[in-house]
């Protein structure tokens, strides 16, 4: 489950459970009991750094029951690996007492750091409400005791290649948590597949029927990438417009295919502008040299330039040759 920016500011002004430094101890000591009561035993085994990384998380989900700190950061405090944090809360979130959600990434349409939240502690009746987390509080009581055979009765020996085919398939983690709606992206999937349940297929559809619709007015063509993205940030905004009251599925849909339309055509005419700016040449600027010329260079050109053109080309080849004589007489005097 993603946690959008507008619900972690929400979480981070939600009024504090706490309010002095002794209710802040007595809720610290439950939710420590309560990862005790998960390790057992094998919670005195832990390095002592590990159970100090495990008292901090503890002390910092004391307000209001979630920690949204980073492995990484525990992990510097206590000079421990963030595998181990990463074990640990695992551990924790497999027994049922936290819940485990991802806060949206600024940088991509992705997930982000993880969030979590303590079951136990009285705000999560609040969180669950409010994000629709499928889980109850103390749903692990502790199990009754099974009955061991006795060390004289061998236990039967099966081999692994007689094992049930495709029953390791079904009863994996990821086959029961992760079913995914066929014809919908992968992305929308993964995070409102749990707010829209199978309704998510028919409001997708209604932003492909916004996208045809663009496509045959203006004979474009749509990239996947542009229709998935604006499918995404158009079932967000119904998901947070649903939040501050209620709709009929039939306006709900109807709603998603007005966003969508409007985000499309915007994103038309952005593509638009843009081809125009690149479609626009610049003409080279002409350059005119205005040097003033000096007056005798002016009138030697005047000299050399026949007056008139005309008259050069209809002169008679007897007279050429009589100037010619002429000219030649002066250089032999």
């Amino acid at each position: 489950m993603l946690i959008f920016s507008d619900d972690f500011t929400l979480m981070q002004n939600y009024e504090s459970y706490t309010k002095d430094k002794d209710q802040q101890k007595r809720m610290k000591y439950k939710l420590l009991s309560t990862v005790e009561a998960v390790f057992g035993d094998a919670f005195a085994r832990l390095k002592q750094e590990t159970r100090d990384a495990i008292d901090m998380i503890c002390f910092l989900a004391t307000d209001k029951g979630f920690v949204y700190a980073k492995d990484t950061y525990f992990a510097e405090k206590h000079d421990v690996s963030s595998r181990t944090i990463r074990r640990v809360m695992k551990t924790l979130e497999e027994s049922g007492k936290i819940v485990k959600a991802h806060r949206s990434s600024s940088k991509h349409n992705g997930r982000g750091a993880a969030v979590y939240f303590f079951v136990n502690h009285p705000c999560f009746a609040h969180w669950k409400t409010y994000f629709g987390f499928d889980v109850q509080a103390d749903v692990q009581a502790e199990n009754t005791e099974i009955p061991c055979e006795s060390k004289d009765e061998e236990a039967k020996k099966v081999s692994t290649y007689s094992l049930p085919k495709n029953n390791y398939i079904k009863d994996h983690f990821m086959y029961k948590t992760i079913s995914f709606i066929k014809g919908v992206p992968k992305l929308i999937n993964q995070t409102f597949k749990d707010l829209f349940k199978e309704s998510l297929k028919d409001l997708y559809l209604r932003v492909r029927m916004a996208s045809q619709k663009v496509c045959q007015s203006l004979s474009i063509t749509l990239s996947k990438q542009d229709i998935h993205s604006i499918a995404y940030e158009s079932i967000h905004v119904l998901f947070t417009y649903l939040k501050t009251r209620s709709m009929s599925f039939e306006d709900q849909c109807k709603l998603v295919y007005r966003i969508a339309l409007n985000k499309f055509n915007d994103l038309v005419q952005t593509e638009d502008k843009k081809d125009e700016k690149e479609s626009v040449v610049v003409s080279p600027r002409k350059i005119v040299r205005k040097e003033m010329l000096p007056d005798w260079f002016k009138t030697q050109q005047e000299e050399e330039t026949p007056q008139n053109e005309e008259e050069v080309s209809t002169e008679s080849e007897d007279e050429e040759m009589a100037r010619m004589k002429a000219i030649l007489s002066q250089y032999s005097e």
